[in-house]
């Protein structure tokens, strides 16, 4: 005979409470992701879905995810989003849920408008969009509104759209606190450089774009006098990218402090230690294993982390909420702005 597990059966087995349990098993209200995952590792591993006969409403229904996110690699920034995605779907023991990925070159706007032209094509119940590109997402989110098909933005959101929800940070307040950081230990006097990507199409990433704007806009209020400098990389091309950074440091001597917008911090922070640049203070942004090296060497002094494996985790909970039980939430979901030291990391 089947043994019938009660909440408070779960509850003692994951060492939580019950109202966790009840929470996580009807997906609402706020659990912490360590007590999600406990609870969500005791349900698998009693076949709680097929096995005590509750919640079979849900059984058997089959639903097609495609989640659209920029190229990454083991360890970094979209590849932590992925692993919130792909833990929520193992988990999710009570439907049938077939998960696809398309991954486009986010320094490339003709890539993603490639990769956004194929999702068309395909047959998707919902999808999730890691976007970077502002004209391109616009015209996809239109195409996914006319064809009634629902879908949530991950780390950007995007005006003039109409998703189930967004999660990510608030770009502005990250580039506030990112201001805030680099001239707490800027010494008196000296520039600051902002670095973007060079990207193919459009020079500027949204997030890019909207966290510079938080940054200016804190200097502008507090450090007037604050000289501020563009700078540009290549990260495709360590050669021309080499020769683009070359200029600016050759040009400008009196740059003390620098900012990354992205996730590509490391880049700036090698460069610097190739070329013996010192006495340069540098935040960047996103927890990939590069950063952290750099954070625990001291090429990058604050780290911006803003919990992505969360933010695919959430994005994929409320696509299935949605197409089981037309549920709905928050659109706006921002997520915490961590900030990083090297004595720290190990920690978080």
């Amino acid at each position: 005979m089947i043994k019938k597990y009660r909440i408070k059966d779960i509850a003692e087995l994951a060492g939580v409470s019950t109202g966790t349990v009840d929470r996580v098993i009807h997906n609402r209200g706020e659990v912490s992701l360590e007590s999600r995952k406990k609870v969500e590792e005791i349900l698998t591993r009693i076949d709680y879905y097929n096995g005590s006969g509750l919640l079979q409403k849900e059984k058997n229904r089959r639903f097609r995810v495609l989640a659209i996110l920029p190229q990454h690699t083991d360890g970094d920034y979209w590849h932590a989003v992925k692993k919130g995605i792909e833990h929520v779907a193992y988990y999710s023991t009570n439907i049938e849920l077939k998960l696809s990925f398309l991954c486009y070159n986010q320094f490339d706007m003709y890539s993603c408008r490639e990769i956004f032209n194929k999702a068309l094509s395909l047959k998707s119940d919902a999808i999730l969009i890691g976007p970077s590109f502002y004209d391109e997402t616009l015209l996809f989110a239109n195409q996914l509104f006319i064809r009634h098909i629902p879908y949530v933005f991950i780390d950007t959101s995007v005006e003039n759209t109409k998703p189930l929800a967004f999660f990510g940070p608030h770009p502005y307040q990250t580039g506030v606190v990112q201001a805030k950081l680099l001239t707490a230990i800027l010494e008196n006097g000296k520039d600051i450089a902002l670095f973007q990507a060079k990207r193919v199409g459009d020079k500027t990433s949204m997030q890019s774009l909207t966290r510079s704007y938080g940054f200016i806009t804190y200097l502008k209020e507090n450090f007037p006098l604050i000289k501020v400098h563009s700078g540009e990389y290549d990260y495709g091309n360590k050669k021309e990218s080499d020769l683009l950074l070359d200029r600016l440091f050759n040009g400008y001597h009196n740059i003390g402090g620098a900012v990354v917008f992205d996730t590509k911090g490391y880049l700036i922070a090698e460069y610097l230690k190739e070329r013996n640049i010192a006495n340069i203070k540098l935040i960047g942004f996103g927890t990939s294993k590069k950063n952290i090296a750099c954070l625990k060497e001291g090429t990058i002094d604050f780290l911006i982390s803003e919990r992505p494996e969360y933010q695919g985790e959430a994005a994929l909970r409320i696509a299935i909420d949605y197409l089981l039980y037309n549920k709905t939430a928050n659109i706006e979901n921002y997520t915490p702005i961590d900030i990083l030291i090297k004595e720290t990391i190990d920690f978080y």
